[in-house]
């Protein structure tokens, strides 16, 4: 499959074919900032990848949303595999390109930027899928045919090359030099903010740190205490990092809006689990007086009674829903194809957002947010770990900012979307005293006895439309994260058991040998990552 995947990428670029593409009036080869561009189209889900990823399977593993009725789709697809060794092999041509140049230097940093980009998108994957080929893959074009079928590495191996990667960003980013190589309009994400850059690296390190670390606190200790000391994501909408978002300058590649839009119609049986009802709400009132978090109805919509009615989130016998709630025709008549819909349904604008008429991508499909950055540092100070003394001022202090950083967020996100029109905010900014109606609430209040626990929790609600992140949370915590604990083994038996994605089947094709070497031959789905607990 990796053979397939760089000749594809690469075959309009190859001296065979440069007569046959060649234009009129420029380069029959690709710039470094066309093939820079390209990487940001592969950095995207893809519509399987928003279906499987989310909708169809990892709301109701994390609990964060509830099916009632089982996927039509098989479990599997989650990432986007194919996006990510298109990018290795972009990438390590770029980097040949870079070294090629008399001024190598020049290019520090775009390197920097590549290594992020590689990091990220490397160990999101890993988190998927456990060992994947990496450290030899993406080289089939160097005429070695030893490069055409690769081993695997073992996912802690992954982790510790991408977050030595991500050091080396972080240290070596220039802010300062007018002689830096530009990117220009092809720079996709962060519009050439080197600052910004080293702030997302940065956060990135305390991330991945954090989540190896009772795996391997030795290696992530001292990533963690440097994290701490250097420039981390602030901002609650500004330092958001993710694709094509409109509050945030320079993004120009769109994300898969159309998936996007996919992945909530298609069945449309997603809904508002009694997991993540229970985290917003005091009760279970249908008028909704028990709402407390204003995320509640950004998140969220009222059943076609104009009720909240939570699905239960495990029951014992499933009970099936009616209505058609994520059609398209509601965007002239919010109030159409409600009718049966006995149960709240993940809000309608989700799946427009960007998708309908007339509307751009608002909400980003987001890679990291301040708001997650807070969590992190509270949990570090919380549990006193990689050196650092614990603190429940200071871990609660980042608790509150997190939560303040996330309502913010997603309050500034439905009331920019320009098809978003029922239950809009009424002002970017939130009520303050929305916020302290949140903080002060006894199921979110700070308390240094119960603190990990309250931190995941609200990590947990806050990664509500990163799934795949929230996964990762739950295993590397030992399933921490809220949960129904009603029905226990019909969550095992459903979704508990799913701890991995299994390999596309084209690695067992083409990359037989190494394929069988990382799996035994028994590719199962229900073998935990090394990150898990």
């Amino acid at each position: 499959m990796i053979i397939i995947l760089v000749i594809a990428f690469f075959a309009s670029c190859t001296k065979d074919f440069q007569k046959i593409n060649a234009t009129w009036n420029g380069s029959a080869s690709a710039s470094f900032p066309q093939i820079y561009q390209s990487v940001g189209s592969n950095m995207a889900l893809t519509a399987q990848g928003e279906d499987n990823a989310g909708t169809r399977w990892l709301y109701p593993i994390t609990q964060q949303g509830a099916v009632y009725a089982a996927s039509d789709f098989g479990y599997g697809g989650g990432a986007n595999w194919n996006g990510f060794y298109q990018n290795l092999a972009a990438i390590n041509q770029m980097f040949s390109m870079a070294a090629a140049t008399p001024d190598s230097a020049s290019y520090t940093n775009a390197k920097a930027m590549l290594k992020v980009l590689r990091a990220y998108q490397a160990i999101e994957l890993s988190n998927f899928y456990g060992d994947i080929p990496y450290s030899k893959a993406g080289k089939g074009l160097s005429g070695n045919t030893a490069d055409l079928t690769v081993p695997y590495d073992k996912q802690q191996a992954v982790y510790l090359s991408c977050l030595k990667d991500l050091t080396w960003a972080v240290n070596n980013f220039n802010t300062t030099s007018t002689t830096q190589f530009s990117l220009g309009s092809s720079e996709f994400l962060l519009a050439n903010n080197i600052p910004q850059w080293i702030k997302f690296a940065n956060s990135l390190r305390l991330r991945y740190a954090l989540t190896m670390y009772d795996k391997d606190n030795a290696d992530a200790g001292p990533i963690i205490a440097d994290a701490l000391s250097k420039p981390l994501l602030t901002d609650p909408v500004a330092d958001v990092v993710g694709l094509n978002a409109t509050n945030i300058p320079g993004l120009s590649v769109d994300v898969n809006a159309a998936g996007r839009g996919f992945s909530f119609r298609q069945e449309c049986r997603l809904r508002m689990g009694s997991t993540m009802w229970n985290m917003l709400s005091n009760n279970n009132n249908a008028d909704g007086s028990g709402i407390f978090d204003p995320r509640c109805k950004i998140y969220f919509e009222v059943n076609g009674s104009g009720n909240w009615a939570p699905y239960p989130q495990n029951p014992v016998t499933a009970t099936a829903d009616g209505g058609d709630p994520y059609n398209v025709a509601r965007d002239a008549d919010w109030t159409l194809d409600k009718v049966g819909n006995l149960y709240s349904d993940f809000n309608y604008y989700w799946g427009r957002d960007g998708v309908a008429p007339g509307s751009t991508v608002t909400v980003p499909e987001i890679f990291m947010t301040p708001a997650e950055v807070h969590f992190l540092k509270a949990e570090v100070y919380a549990r006193g770990i990689a050196g650092v003394a614990q603190n429940n001022a200071t871990a609660q202090t980042e608790y509150e900012a997190g939560i303040t950083s996330s309502i913010t967020f997603w309050n500034t996100m439905a009331y920019t979307s320009s098809i978003w029109v029922v239950n809009k905010p009424v002002a970017a900014t939130p009520n303050p005293a929305d916020i302290t109606a949140v903080l002060t609430n006894p199921k979110v209040a700070f308390n240094a006895a119960n603190a990990v626990q309250l931190i995941y929790a609200q990590e947990w609600v806050d990664l509500f439309r990163q799934p795949w992140v929230a996964w990762t949370l739950m295993r590397r915590t030992g399933g921490a994260t809220p949960a129904d604990p009603s029905n226990p083994a019909g969550y095992i038996q459903n979704y508990g058991s799913l701890q991995r994605y299994q390999y596309p089947g084209d690695e067992q094709l083409y990359n037989n040998a190494n394929w069988k070497a990382a799996t035994g031959g028994n590719d199962v789905t229900s073998t935990k990552i090394w990150v898990a607990k």
